[in-house]
């Protein structure tokens, strides 16, 4: 009997409770009111406008609305429309091949970094020099120990630098590895216009020079491979000269593919491939050791400097990056103003300098009650922002 009556207690107060909380509407169930969030619409990523002005002299402005904007020579308008809408939607990441490409292509050139590379250059100079004259160990170092030392006076020296781009990497690559001729890769790049990745992947093979490269199947880079060897780029399984396949292969891999009929066992990789190639079913036992469809090797190809061109690309990519990150930088500052127009902060703003250069460092943890007029980026490549205090 006791059973009966706690079950009809239960099923009696967890009726009370479900008609109690009907009767009482959810925004009343407590003394505070109800709380509805508006965010802003020009604050929303990818609504903030970037204008395009085309300049008397054949370049465009790109971003005239917004705190740096940049002078761009060597687009045409479509591109310079591209670029703009591009970064208007927020869509900087995904156009970076692409702009990439256009930079080494077309040879694109920023007014603005031209004008900080014309006054960097002669003080990274320089502060080099000044640090060989002080240096007690330079006159008496090897040439490798000079090399070596170079690299560490320049790292110094682009830090002393008092206004550069906030990405050390960048500066360097700007600063002093310039190529000779910038054009020297153009013919080249109209080939891969279209395909801008597919260039990527061509530099990475040129970085391999002749030697034979493995891509097995599941290689994230055997597509590519795949259409380079289709478009005559590159050299694939069988077309590779023997020769050059046995030299890609360890003295251990030789060694088993001699199996019992080497003399002894093979120390050096020349007497190694002499002997191979002696044997009459060399090209059987190979295929039972390696896949043929995996072996790709670069050709060769006329006038072609290989150093030169990868040089030129990775020069071009700075200046394609540098850009990018100016206007992405230009485009996060805007939007802190387009919703500082529509929502009150009282708790102030600040500066956000460390990861800039000097000049800009002096200004770190800087405050503000109200949003500056002045707001970065505050120079070319500059990493600066403005954050809620």
């Amino acid at each position: 009997m006791w059973l009966f009556w706690l079950i009809v207690v239960v099923v009696g107060v967890w009726l009370w409770v479900s008609k109690k909380s009907k009767s009482t509407p959810a925004s009343l169930s407590n003394n505070s009111p109800e709380i509805t969030v508006s965010v802003p619409s020009n604050y929303s990523r990818g609504t903030t406008r970037v204008d395009l002005e085309e300049t008397e002299n054949g370049g465009y402005n790109i971003g005239s609305n917004l705190p740096l904007s940049l002078t761009l020579y060597g687009l045409d308008k479509n591109e310079a429309e591209k670029l703009a809408t591009a970064m208007q939607q927020d869509q900087g990441y995904e156009i970076n091949d692409w702009f990439s490409h256009l930079v080494a292509q077309k040879n694109v050139r920023c007014k603005e970094l031209d004008e900080w590379l014309a006054k960097a250059r002669p003080q990274f100079q320089a502060l080099i020099q000044k640090r060989i004259e002080s240096s007690q160990e330079w006159s008496s170092a090897s040439e490798l120990d000079k090399a070596d030392m170079l690299d560490e006076f320049k790292e110094g020296a682009i830090f002393e630098l008092p206004l550069r781009p906030g990405f050390t990497d960048i500066a360097w690559v700007l600063l002093d590895e310039e190529p000779a001729d910038i054009t020297v890769d153009d013919a080249l790049l109209e080939k891969f216009k279209d395909n801008p990745q597919l260039y990527n992947h061509l530099l990475y093979a040129f970085s391999a020079g002749s030697k034979v490269q493995i891509s097995a199947a599941s290689d994230f880079r055997r597509k590519a491979f795949d259409e380079l060897a289709e478009k005559g780029f590159m050299r694939r399984g069988q077309e590779i000269p023997i020769e050059d396949i046995l030299l890609s292969m360890t003295l251990k891999e030789m060694q088993e593919i001699a199996g019992s009929d080497a003399p002894k066992k093979f120390s050096r990789k020349a007497n190694a491939i002499e002997f191979l190639k002696t044997l009459s079913d060399l090209q059987q036992r190979l295929e039972k050791a390696i896949s043929f469809r995996s072996l790709f090797q670069l050709r060769p190809i006329d006038g072609i400097d290989l150093e030169e061109i990868s040089k030129a690309y990775a020069y071009s990519k700075e200046v394609a990056r540098i850009i990018l990150r100016t206007l992405r930088s230009n485009l996060n500052s805007q939007r802190i103003k387009n919703s500082a127009k529509e929502w009150a902060h009282d708790e102030g703003y600040e500066l956000n300098a460390e990861d800039c250069c000097s000049s800009c460092r002096q200004q770190h943890g800087k405050k503000w009650k109200r949003l500056p007029q002045k707001l970065p980026p505050f120079h070319i490549g500059c990493e600066c922002r403005i954050d809620y205090a």
